[in-house]
């Protein structure tokens, strides 16, 4: 007990939901989503160890991770116990499906639960502790489907799918906008249904159409692609910012050429901090280049850090406050600020695959422009 009471003199005691200047990061290291946290956790773990080593954390800075294991209701028990302990805040939800489990247990206890990267359009209005740092799908919707009438001239398309939190905040907005657009749905296929190949290659033969939208998660996409690459189809493949995570592009290798998805810009050949410091601190510590969700999660660290920093009262309250309030912070995907509804205010462009990498899209054809060439 003595031991345990010389330890906590060392940290900061605060009232509020927290005892001690104690951070939670609940992730999936394991499970199918573990290839977007383990990437998520390279980025957070990266911020507070360099903030610890340059003595800019806040004083008695303590940071503990949990693996949900890709369980939503086990990231909602690792959650509540990190709150009960004296965590004045957690960053979690890497997917939607994780942050709606989680949000409730922020907004019972009166703390903020900040998502590195879960996007379903309405985590954000169910509590006014909830935050996070990646765009909405509401606007990721938006942009798949106005690329694929306006930009590729795609008229037809045909809908490959998965059946979770993400896929139906994603697909309404999706097909909302391409029907307005002038575009037509010939047909969709659930992905974790029995049979699904033999129906896309029916579709394929009989009702070519002039693209298809993949919405779900990295392992859905890649068995899609696959198929899609070895039956010969020839139109446009557009797909969710899932696909961006490093280790699953790796893995695509080939097929994964010529696919397109929005995307927030990560440019990792910028000289502007603080995207240079990031990258190279990154490499040198990981031997990697980050993917968006290494960035993503970097950011999240940089926005509770900045809410923390000189606040007298370490309450749940006080640190949404602090968040709403941010300005001046900018991350490696651009400035930090958020919404009263904590969504953050950050413009996609279109991204696709070209020469094994990812490349703005945008920036390509106004190259292509420039140069009196064609897409």
């Amino acid at each position: 007990m003595m031991r345990q009471a010389a330890a906590l003199a060392v940290l900061v005691t605060v009232g509020g939901c927290n005892a001690r200047l104690r951070i939670g990061v609940v992730i999936p290291e394991t499970g199918d989503a573990g290839i977007y946290g383990a990437s998520v956790k390279s980025g957070v773990k990266l911020a507070f160890d360099d903030a610890l080593a340059r003595r800019t954390a806040p004083l008695g800075l303590e940071v503990l991770y949990r693996d949900s294991g890709s369980d939503p209701a086990r990231a909602a028990s690792a959650a509540e116990a990190l709150f009960e302990t004296g965590a004045v805040a957690v960053i979690g939800g890497v997917t939607s499906a994780e942050a709606k489990a989680l949000i409730p247990v922020a907004d019972r206890m009166g703390c903020v639960l900040l998502s590195p990267s879960a996007s379903a359009p309405d985590l954000a209005r169910r509590t006014r502790f909830f935050f996070r740092v990646y765009p909405s799908d509401e606007l990721e919707g938006v942009k798949a489907a106005d690329f694929l009438v306006l930009t590729r001239g795609t008229r037809t398309v045909f809908v490959l799918q998965e059946d979770n939190d993400y896929t139906r905040g994603l697909l309404p907005v999706f097909v909302g906008e391409l029907t307005s657009r002038g575009g037509r749905i010939t047909g969709s296929v659930r992905l974790d249904e029995s049979g699904w190949q033999g129906q896309v290659r029916e579709m394929i033969a009989r009702h070519p159409p002039d693209g298809v939208y993949i919405c779900g998660y990295g392992e859905a996409i890649l068995g899609a692609l696959r198929l899609l690459r070895n039956l010969g189809f020839r139109g446009t493949i557009c797909t969710t910012s899932a696909f961006s995570a490093g280790s699953l592009l790796a893995r695509a290798a080939s097929p994964a050429e010529g696919v397109f998805f929005p995307l927030a810009s990560l440019d990792v050949t910028s000289r502007d901090e603080p995207v240079r410091s990031f990258v190279s601190r990154y490499k040198a510590t990981y031997n990697l280049f980050p993917d968006i969700y290494a960035a993503h999660g970097y950011d999240a660290a940089l926005a509770l850090l900045a809410s923390l920093r000189g606040l007298q009262e370490s309450s749940g309250s006080s640190v949404a406050q602090r968040l709403r309030a941010l300005s001046g912070t900018v991350g490696v995907m651009g400035p930090i600020a958020f919404t009263e509804d904590g969504d953050i205010r950050r413009a996609l462009r279109n991204h696709w695959i070209h020469g094994g990498k990812v490349e703005d899209f945008d920036s390509f054809l106004e190259k292509e422009r420039r140069a009196g060439g064609g897409a």
